[in-house]
């Protein structure tokens, strides 16, 4: 009897401590939390809802939110993408890309303060906050009633070299990125288009400039991937009135050795050969992998999970996208590591986004 009273005691309490709200950020500029939504007092059918709230009337937030289709398969990867504008309601179709200003004044609907945008059920979802040299990405997903989320602030942006590779400077409104010697690979997603081209490169005559420039997305979110082989880095930013916030990623590896992917329980083993991504499952925790790829393909899938019987072995294999650069997410309700790769010549490079690679 006291085992049973116990038991109802912690599911009453778990029900409790989840309905509190968390706080993702709270900064003085702007403050982060998800909400409970399970009574619907919000107007969209999701268990959780993400509040935006401008804390400082000169400052408003600028918010890009990407919810990542969850109904493609590494075998059938989804190809709709579909931009949303500021209407945060339903149908999400594809993956959904939406823009809007909270605490604003360019437009009637950028005044409210707080925002409430939706948090789908078992989709991974990218929202990025940005005023000038202020910037947040927050990766997050809700699975079972549980969220995970990693936060990533960023600043100013700053020249940075990758050593005997590549430079990348700010020059008015565009990237400069100069050869250091071997072919650089660029890649840069902006609000659904994607471009890829090379600075010094040789498999095409307009490859060959050593220095080339790329104009900065005014007004959007973008990543950019620049790097060659094992050696990379992303910029995920965004540019208003000619003030630009980063977060810039620089740590990286190959994936041509196995590695640990690292969270504070770690969560699987990964390696690559050429294109082929295997992920092992070996500490007893169901692995769900999600994956964006900078030509808005899309999938997720499982290892070592139960809900779907091609979920079960615990070690399988995926193809990446070949010399397309991507973002794949490995999580367990808050265990969560996010990695940035591009797969070239048969060797795939990775930058770690959240979390580690332990070789």
């Amino acid at each position: 009897m006291k085992r049973c009273v116990w038991f109802v005691a912690f599911i009453l309490l778990s029900a409790f401590l989840w309905a509190q709200p968390a706080i993702l950020i709270n900064d003085g500029w702007v403050k982060v939390r998800v909400l409970s939504n399970m009574s619907r007092q919000y107007p969209y059918p999701t268990d959780y809802v993400i509040e935006v709230r401008a804390l400082n009337r000169n400052m408003p937030v600028e918010v890009s939110y990407l919810m990542i289709d969850n109904t493609g398969t590494p075998q059938q990867p989804s190809t709709n993408f579909v931009m949303k504008g500021s209407n945060f309601d339903p149908p999400w179709d594809g993956s959904c890309f939406f823009k809007t200003e909270v605490g604003g004044w360019a437009q009637a609907e950028f005044a409210q303060n707080p925002r409430y945008l939706p948090l789908p059920h078992y989709r991974t979802c990218v929202l990025l906050l940005a005023r000038y040299e202020n910037i947040y990405a927050v990766f997050l997903r809700e699975n079972d009633g549980q969220v995970g989320y990693r936060v990533l602030k960023g600043g100013p942006f700053t020249n940075f070299e990758i050593p005997s590779l590549a430079r990348v400077e700010r020059q008015g409104n565009d990237f400069v990125i100069s050869s250091l010697g071997q072919p650089v690979e660029v890649g840069m997603w902006a609000e659904g288009r994607y471009t890829h081209d090379e600075v010094g490169g040789w498999a095409s005559p307009s490859y060959a400039a050593r220095t080339k420039r790329y104009s900065i997305p005014h007004y959007q979110m973008f990543m950019l991937m620049i790097g060659r082989y094992d050696r990379l880095a992303l910029i995920m930013g965004k540019e208003n009135d000619g003030r630009l916030g980063v977060i810039v990623f620089t740590r990286c590896g190959s994936l041509s050795q196995p590695g640990v992917v690292t969270t504070p329980d770690r969560l699987c083993r990964v390696s690559a050969q050429r294109t082929n991504l295997t992920v092992v499952a070996d500490f007893n925790i169901p692995v769900e992998i999600t994956h964006f790829s900078f030509d808005n393909t899309s999938w997720q899938w499982e290892v070592g999970g139960w809900a779907n019987p091609g979920y079960a072995a615990r070690i399988q294999t995926f193809t990446l996208k070949h010399y397309t650069p991507g973002l794949i997410v490995f999580n367990r309700y808050e265990n969560m590591a996010v990695i940035g790769y591009n797969e070239n010549d048969g060797i795939a490079g990775y930058v770690v986004v959240s979390g580690d690679i332990l070789q």
